[in-house]
């Protein structure tokens, strides 16, 4: 297994150097055979996911789409497949960041009953409550 970059993932979606975009084209294909051998950790979801959103001004469903694909990709591996799909649920459903849905679900996973934010928009979610006060 060989672990993937932000950059990687973002040529091989926008396409936006078609040289760089072609070798990873080619590096995926070249693993079609080889399921969960490239890995994906959850910093890079987040951080491919806030460059499709703030730099290329992906929409949320655009973004949805890129997530489902990788996540149905054979070749790729993740830190939790199943908690990436619960967030990705979360961000379909709310308004908030996928990276703050990915939080919610990872503390939970965790035991934690909530998560405590100032942020307006994760409070939608049921992961999160918003703090006010000293508790």
């Amino acid at each position: 297994m060989i672990g993937i970059d932000t950059n990687i993932l973002v040529r091989y979606f926008t396409q936006d150097n078609l040289e760089q975009a072609q070798i990873v084209e080619q590096v995926i294909n070249s693993y079609a055979t080889s399921p969960n051998s490239l890995f994906i950790n959850n910093i890079v979801m987040c951080e491919l996911i806030w460059v499709l959103e703030r730099g290329y001004k992906y929409s949320k469903e655009a973004i949805s789409a890129v997530i489902k694909q990788m996540l149905s990709t054979e070749e790729f591996a993740f830190e939790n497949q199943e908690l990436l799909w619960l967030a990705l649920n979360q961000y379909n459903q709310n308004k908030l960041d996928f990276s703050d849905a990915l939080i919610g679900e990872i503390n939970k996973e965790f035991g934690c009953l909530k998560t405590l934010t100032f942020d307006q928009a994760a409070i939608k979610a049921n992961n999160f409550k918003y703090i006010d006060h000293i508790p």
